[in-house]
């Protein structure tokens, strides 16, 4: 891996002079790809939407959070931040050791692969995609063909772009981008396969369980073998140049709380009386529109909602309840809402012609 990891600090080196005055260019887009948009815009934009086809998005967001964080404790990855200061690979063959640009997007604390930016868009983005070519199913096959071909090239370009912002800001070696990449493409894959309806809360809670489960066996695990779980947060602060660059969002654990909470809160959301009470009525264009609306405006204003971190402990509790929290509020509570307006609205307008 050192050979590896050499040459591919040689590539962000260059890659870093070369593209230096569009590194803000750059930070947008690794920005736009944090998994965090996944949780607070996609899901609760497609599942207004569609909610047969934001159900499965939700469900691959989950998995692919969970597999990224199992997978990243597991493959042990560097960041290259970190092992460029780290390594003795300089040291031996007497070369000097490069100097790479830290930007305040680069020191996550988390073991660096695969990648969970290139992982989870890859993931989110299949869905979107095989949406919209299920949607363009009425025209002619030229046209279907030629639709289906620009999708998945910007598909593909996309993935692309967000490797590169990735690498560019030293927060993970190209190959950790592709493993990514690879992983994310092929659990989306597998999750449109599998069918999600029926399943009642106590799945949902069982799920929940299993999920956090399986995340502290395989922290303790480590430790057993004598490894450290969180030998990459002591690397981040040891080699980050800025602490403030240093976020608890970034840290294993952070993960954890998050797709466990959104399991939780989505089947809380679903099993909800509001949420059977919604199902029952049929939902207009703009009725969607405006769900569309409410739930992600309501969802970005709670993800920045500043959260306690005095104590690590209390952080993460409270982020694990922020997130059962958001699902309930865009599956649930946002469409009983706008049935219930609307049916005010159309009370209070036979009320005004009766008067009238």
């Amino acid at each position: 891996m050192d050979f590896l990891h050499k040459n591919s600090i040689s590539a962000i080196e260059m890659l870093q002079t070369r593209f230096q005055q569009q590194q803000n260019a750059f930070f947008t887009i690794s920005n736009l790809a944090d998994p965090r948009y996944a949780f607070l815009i996609y899901a609760p934009l497609v599942f207004s939407f569609d909610w047969k086809i934001g159900k499965q998005l939700i469900w691959v967001i989950i998995t692919a959070e969970w597999s990224n964080q199992l997978l990243k404790w597991i493959l042990h990855g560097e960041r290259p931040y970190w092992w460029v200061h780290d390594t003795d690979v300089y040291n031996k063959t007497g070369a000097i050791t490069p100097v790479l640009q830290q930007y305040f997007m680069t020191c996550e604390t988390g073991p660096g692969n695969p990648s969970g930016h290139a992982m989870v868009t890859a993931a989110v983005w299949y869905i979107l995609v095989n949406i919209l070519l299920e949607k363009s199913g009425g025209v002619s096959t030229s046209i279907k063909n030629l639709i289906t071909s620009v999708c998945w090239t910007a598909y593909t370009l996309l993935l692309c772009v967000v490797s590169l912002s990735r690498v560019y800001i030293a927060a993970h070696f190209p190959h950790q981008c592709f493993l990514g990449i690879i992983f994310g493409f092929y659990l989306a894959l597998t999750m449109t396969k599998i069918s999600l309806d029926g399943l009642k809360l106590r799945h949902y809670v069982m799920m929940t369980i299993s999920l956090f489960v399986s995340a502290l066996s395989t922290y303790f695990a480590l430790w057993v073998v004598g490894l450290n779980p969180l030998w990459s947060v002591e690397r981040a602060m040891k080699w980050c140049v800025k602490q403030e660059y240093i976020r608890l969002d970034t840290t294993p654990f952070f993960s954890v709380m998050r797709y466990c909470g959104y399991m939780l809160g989505l089947g809380v959301g679903l099993n909800s009386r509001f949420n059977r009470e919604a199902a029952k009525v049929h939902f207009t264009p703009v009725m969607k529109l405006w769900m569309m609306v409410l739930s992600v405006t309501l969802s970005m204003m709670l993800g920045w909602i500043p959260l306690p971190r005095s104590s690590a402990v209390f952080f993460y509790i409270s982020t694990f309840l922020i997130n059962i929290f958001l699902p309930v509020l865009f599956v649930a509570l946002v469409p009983y809402g706008i049935i219930k307006g609307k049916s005010t609205f159309y009370c209070l307008s036979e009320q005004f012609k009766k008067e009238k």
